[in-house]
């Protein structure tokens, strides 16, 4: 199974030239190991953006209903307020650094615009974008779970993602600033996302993964193909 989750294949190849690219950049001495931290920071807005361009892929195109249009308006609310609840929160934790990039959590505009004009970003921010466009074309789109989903199905599908990847941004945060081995962090929080994002990739119909975890998790009230059709919708 192990080979199954970790051996490069078309579709988890975006995964590992994100990670291997900033492994590259670090060696280099291209990116900070804060701004690492910075670019996967930023990726629960890319997560949200590629999740409404899914919604309105599955309302043109998939099973989704014409009049659902009004649903993406609706995620892009509840998203974007939880969002900015997330950024003022690691703003703050940011702001803990001391070295002057961010001074007030609430001020989300000037902070987004600082980081984004900060001069290792433009290096590592694309790594990170690249993987979910990767990924939204030749998994969503090739594949065409847009037929599978609909778009309310979607609608709530980056939580899980989000709620993992902040996690390990926050306990990652600490390690960098608050130790002297910033770049060792660096390389943990790197390998560790690309771990989690290929067992994430790995939940895909007909997968030895799914089969795993299917498994270990039946029980009485539930069954396998019903955990199957969950495993999936959480882990898209």
């Amino acid at each position: 199974m192990l080979k199954s989750i970790f051996y490069p294949t078309k579709q988890n190849a975006f995964i590992w030239l994100s990670a291997i690219y900033l492994l590259f950049l670090l060696y280099l001495g291209k990116i900070s190991p804060l701004t690492i931290l910075f670019a996967y920071f930023l990726e629960t807005i890319i997560i949200g953006i590629f999740n409404a361009l899914k919604m309105l892929w599955s309302i043109l195109y998939g099973k989704s209903e014409k009049s659902s249009f009004g649903l993406i308006l609706f995620f892009l609310f509840h998203y974007g307020f939880f969002v900015a609840i997330q950024s003022i929160f690691g703003f703050a934790l940011f702001g803990i650094e001391g070295n002057g990039i961010i001074k007030e959590p609430f001020n989300l505009v000037e902070n987004y615009s600082t980081i984004l004009t900060l001069e290792d970003i433009k290096y590592a921010l694309p790594a990170v974008l690249v993987t979910h466009l990767g990924k939204f074309i030749t998994d969503y789109i090739h594949n065409e779970k847009y037929k599978k989903f609909t778009a309310k199905e979607i609608m709530f599908k980056p939580y899980v993602r989000i709620f993992l990847q902040q996690f390990v941004v926050i306990i990652s945060f600490f390690f960098i600033v608050f130790s002297k081995a910033g770049v060792i962090a660096a390389v943990l929080l790197i390998l560790f996302r690309l771990v989690l994002d290929l067992i994430l990739d790995s939940v895909k119909e007909n997968s030895k993964t799914i089969d795993f975890l299917s498994e270990k998790l039946k029980n009485e009230k539930t069954s396998i193909e019903e955990i199957k059709k969950q495993l999936i919708h959480f882990t898209e």
